[in-house]
């Protein structure tokens, strides 16, 4: 299981792939409206998150995600609810 800030850390890591190199990306930032994401690049962003924790984000929790920490927050829930090893 992953700690917050090991969390946000990796889930920044993640975002800076899909991203202009020049943003510097902090977890308060908005996936679309801050850093520019289409729903394509969101969704190929979501795909690297579950890939790299081990884990499924459901749509429903969509709904409340937003920012780089939101996603964070999601990964660590998911994690405590359903326990498995995260990618290295």
């Amino acid at each position: 299981m992953t700690g917050y800030d090991e969390s946000i850390k990796i889930t920044c890591e993640l975002v800076r792939r899909h991203v202009d190199d020049a943003h510097d990306v902090r977890p308060s930032d908005h996936i679309q409206h801050d850093l520019g994401l289409d729903s394509l690049a969101v969704m190929e962003f979501v795909a690297d998150v579950e890939t790299h924790f081990g884990v499924s984000i459901p749509s429903e929790m969509f709904a409340h995600i937003s920012t780089v920490e939101d996603v964070a927050r999601a990964v660590m829930t998911l994690q405590q609810l359903h326990p498995v090893a995260a990618s290295p």
